[in-house]
């Protein structure tokens, strides 16, 4: 009895510290979470029970009261609820199990185990010298293109646009509305998004193979200029589909006609729910990005992140404008929380290791 207590006792520490995990939103406020202290049974006095974390009354600290409903599960074998888990429920919703090109689509992240089995991250540290010479160095002057897949939110593209329908017609092109009224939502107050018109985007070619992909789940991949007329014939019958205009602007961004792409990514950020606000706003920051318009990069990438902090590709891009900036210890942590959701993923490992040796490179050339 008194192990099955130990136990318990550890798994709602598990769940506890996974649920809140570091930070609060307390009225607006961000607030460091230090410590968890359990009450028994209700009670107010703060007394008994286990607690988590740094639980010393420090002075400045303050206990904060809440409630966490939580319901008592019939034990059962450990790997059977792992097995029933990935063959019943599937990913999370907004976490696919499976992985695309990188560079390209974005990471997607893999399913998270059980409490207590997640794999964590380690930081890399720093580099010897030897290593240095051995890593395979990037580019960094290269613009990494990314892309937040409808996928990765729990949507069937092949629902909103029909790729089975053989096209008679001559191709055509996914237009949106470029006099759209500005709102809280289109973002006119930057100035890439206001100036549209002049900026310097020479557009992102390599995302012509995604776009031709779109439908690959269920149909055979198609040219650019089918899915553009595909995308163009039920967006104009559906000008409010934050979906279609998403699509739409990928289309312009492998055409390289920024305008026409932001045209179409202010439409979708005015119809998106906050929620899916992340897919339009990645797409925004490669443009931005592209462009050389670091501070609405960075602006529109940081928010991309406050919706959806769970997504790689969010921190990815993120980071990726940091290096274009030459705001090296900032990519380097951005770099190092891409990690820390998905530990293997290469080219955010690759970026931070040549950073790093940049770095130490020319620390030894400037000398002692």
């Amino acid at each position: 009895e008194e192990q099955e207590e130990e136990e318990e006792e550890w798994q709602l520490k598990e769940d506890l510290m996974g649920a809140f995990e570091g930070a609060l939103d307390v009225k607006g406020r961000r607030v460091d979470l230090q410590g968890i202290r359990v009450l028994k049974h209700g009670s107010r006095s703060g007394q008994g029970g286990p607690c988590f974390g740094n639980c010393e009354d420090d002075d400045g600290a303050e206990w904060i009261t809440f409630q966490v409903k939580r319901v008592r599960k019939p034990k059962v074998d450990h790997l059977e609820a792992v097995v029933e888990r990935a063959e019943e429920e599937g990913p999370p919703p907004g976490e696919p199990s499976s992985q695309s090109t990188l560079e390209i689509s974005g990471p997607k992240i893999q399913s998270p185990g059980p409490a207590g089995k997640r794999r964590d991250y380690l930081s890399l540290g720093w580099p010897s010298p030897d290593e240095c010479q051995r890593i395979r160095r990037v580019e960094l002057t290269t613009v990494a293109s990314t892309w937040l897949a409808v996928s990765a939110k729990n949507i069937d593209i092949t629902e909103h646009i029909d790729f089975a329908t053989p096209l008679q017609e001559p191709a055509v092109e996914p237009v949106c509305n470029a006099n759209l009224p500005a709102t809280m939502h289109t973002l006119d107050h930057l100035s890439g998004v206001a100036n549209r018109g002049g900026i310097h985007y020479t557009g992102e070619s390599q995302l012509r193979e995604v776009l031709q992909n779109l439908g690959k789940d269920k149909y055979s991949p198609q040219s650019f200029e089918q899915v553009g007329t595909r995308i163009a014939k039920v967006l104009e019958k559906n000008q409010t589909s934050w979906v279609l205009s998403s699509m739409a602007a990928l289309y312009w961004r492998v055409k390289g006609q920024g305008k026409r792409a932001i045209d179409c990514l202010r439409q979708a950020l005015n119809y998106a729910p906050h929620y899916m606000k992340d897919v339009p706003l990645i797409s925004l920051a490669n443009i931005f990005h592209n462009a050389k318009l670091w501070e609405d990069a960075i602006t529109v990438a940081s928010m991309a992140v406050e919706i959806a902090p769970h997504f790689v590709v969010n921190h990815f891009t993120l980071a990726n404008v940091y290096i274009a900036m030459e705001e090296f210890e900032k990519a380097m942590r951005w770099y190092e929380s891409t990690l820390k959701l998905q530990p293997e993923f290469a080219p955010a490992k690759d970026r931070l290791r040549t950073i790093q040796c940049y770095l130490l490179t020319k620390k030894e050339r400037r000398g002692p």
